[in-house]
């Protein structure tokens, strides 16, 4: 494997990782909301931005990369 697919390779599980955190809380939301006797909304949280994914992938990186 490259460098470059390496780096491709922690990008997708940076992203993997935040869409499933987003499904997660998005569905929890949908549920919630749907339900009539919840009269409190839940907001609905936002799709992760490239810099949430690339902050993501830095912070796998430095993980699987530091030396203990």
């Amino acid at each position: 494997m490259t460098p470059y697919q390496l780096r491709f390779e922690v990008f997708k599980q940076a992203y993997a990782m935040l869409n499933d955190h987003f499904s997660i809380e998005y569905d929890t939301a949908r549920v919630w909301n749907d339900n009539p006797l919840n009269t409190v909304k839940m907001d609905y949280p936002e799709f992760p931005t490239l810099s949430d994914v690339l902050n993501q992938a830095e912070a796998i990186n430095y993980f699987v990369s530091a030396a203990k």
